[in-house]
């Protein structure tokens, strides 16, 4: 996707057709002393982890949330923009971009980390040496899959184009259909997709480790993939309330991370766009943390670092200073 100036003033025009309202499921309670709140949360893999914040959000101090659903971060993004959401899930660039575009957010947390995968049929491919003259499909181009495997390639003198073929033409959910049917060869792709397309064609291997080739690359354990971000108005005006919704959100990661078949059930009740058996199987390599931003900015300043090698645009121009990451 891409985050150029005008998507961003574009974005303020999307409607809410691709949104829906989910009931907070809290009591009804008086105006006293009520913080009301809206969470964004998006459909798919990073739904899947806030299941059971939606399903039993918090109250504390009169807090009301309201929960909007997405399709895509594009939707996020807009209402973020516009102040119609206080909160949300958005990949690390995005939430960059709009910081360094002076919209008023701060990262709270790390809540997915790394969990791209590289697959494949062919039976020759055993290193990451071995893509050379192959043709790979790369989920998302000029997003978090397509960067971190053109500077993997990089770092052994492979590039992409002229080494090997980068095709981009496939959504995520297209591209594990093709591995399962055989008619895409190899892939980057990102849980929960990685797995449902193993679970469809056993033939399907992962000989290149990417979490350990970025680890060797610069001794990070792990790279950011989705942040959770909320609105430093609401933030400065509703400390107590912000930081319930944090927490609320880290015990939801932790009970999805514990009991991945009662999540998937929840997911699929709650319509967050995954069915339960595939959200079951999914959970355990998705990697779903909770890591407050600021302990992990090496981590998300280093993954920002590769993206402002190659589009500066992507994330800004530069890398987010430090307020960009939030102190609680």
């Amino acid at each position: 996707m891409k985050h150029s100036s005008r998507m961003f003033l574009a974005l303020l025009t999307i409607g809410l057709t691709v949104f829906a309202v989910m009931p907070s499921f809290s009591q009804t309670q008086s105006n006293t002393n009520v913080v009301e709140a809206t969470v964004a949360i998006l459909k798919g893999p990073s739904g899947i982890s806030a299941a059971w914040m939606v399903a039993d959000p918090p109250q504390e101090g009169g807090l009301r949330i309201k929960f909007l659903t997405a399709g895509g971060a594009d939707i996020v993004t807009a209402k973020l923009i516009s102040g119609e959401v206080d909160a949300g899930v958005l990949p690390v660039n995005v939430a960059a971009k709009l910081y360094n575009s002076k919209i008023p957010i701060v990262a709270v947390s790390v809540v997915g980390n790394g969990m791209v995968r590289f697959l494949t049929s062919d039976k020759s491919i055993r290193t990451l040496a071995d893509i050379k003259g192959k043709t790979i499909y790369v989920a998302g181009q000029k997003a978090t899959p397509d960067y971190l495997f053109r500077f993997l390639s990089d770092s052994i003198g492979l590039k992409a184009e002229v080494d090997y073929t980068p095709i981009y033409n496939l959504a995520y959910p297209e591209i594990a259909a093709g591995l399962a049917t055989g008619k895409v060869t190899s892939a980057i792709l990102p849980e929960p997709f990685a797995t449902q397309a193993c679970l469809l064609n056993k033939d399907l291997i992962s000989p290149i480790d990417l979490d350990a080739l970025w680890k060797e690359k610069n001794g990070l354990a792990g790279y950011p993939m989705s942040l959770f971000v909320m609105s430093r108005t609401f933030i400065e005006k509703h400390p107590d309330a912000a930081r319930a919704i944090a927490q609320a959100y880290k015990k939801s990661i932790e009970h999805t991370t514990s009991d991945p078949a009662s999540t998937a059930a929840l997911v699929e009740k709650l319509d967050l766009g995954m069915a339960a058996s595939i959200a079951k199987a999914a959970i355990p390599n998705s990697r779903y943390v909770y890591i407050p931003a600021r302990e992990a900015k090496s981590n998300v300043d280093a993954l920002l670092s590769v993206f402002l090698s190659f589009d500066p645009d992507s994330i800004g121009g530069k890398l987010p200073d430090p307020g960009f990451f939030a102190d609680f």
